[in-house]
């Protein structure tokens, strides 16, 4: 058993928009990734998706509707719900979802 520390994990990560899988839960996978500006639109059509702000401010938009998220916020998207995730600055974010999730959409 080992902890992790994802501020501290975030700190290795040099590539953005690149998921990084830190751990397996069952049939989930947890994984960490740097943004900024704005990622393509995209949707996941078998998979929800949960995004967690682990440090900065993200965005998640949707065709009616954008959800901020701050700080130790997160924001679960339904499968099939066309979406795109943004920041302003650089921002870390946990993913949450099944091990089969396309990491970039569909």
């Amino acid at each position: 058993m080992e902890k992790i520390n994802l501020k501290e994990y975030s700190k290795t990560i040099k590539e953005l928009w690149q998921p990084y899988e830190i751990a397996f839960v069952n049939d989930t996978a947890l994984r960490i990734a740097k943004i900024k500006g704005a990622y393509r639109w995209h949707k996941h059509k078998n998979e929800d998706e949960f995004f967690f702000v682990v440090k900065g401010s993200a965005f998640i938009d949707f065709k009616n509707e954008t959800i901020e998220l701050n700080e130790g916020e997160g924001c679960l998207v339904k499968k099939g719900i066309e979406h795109r995730s943004r920041s302003k600055d650089e921002a870390t974010i946990l993913l949450i979802e099944p091990i089969s999730t396309k990491t970039k959409g569909e």
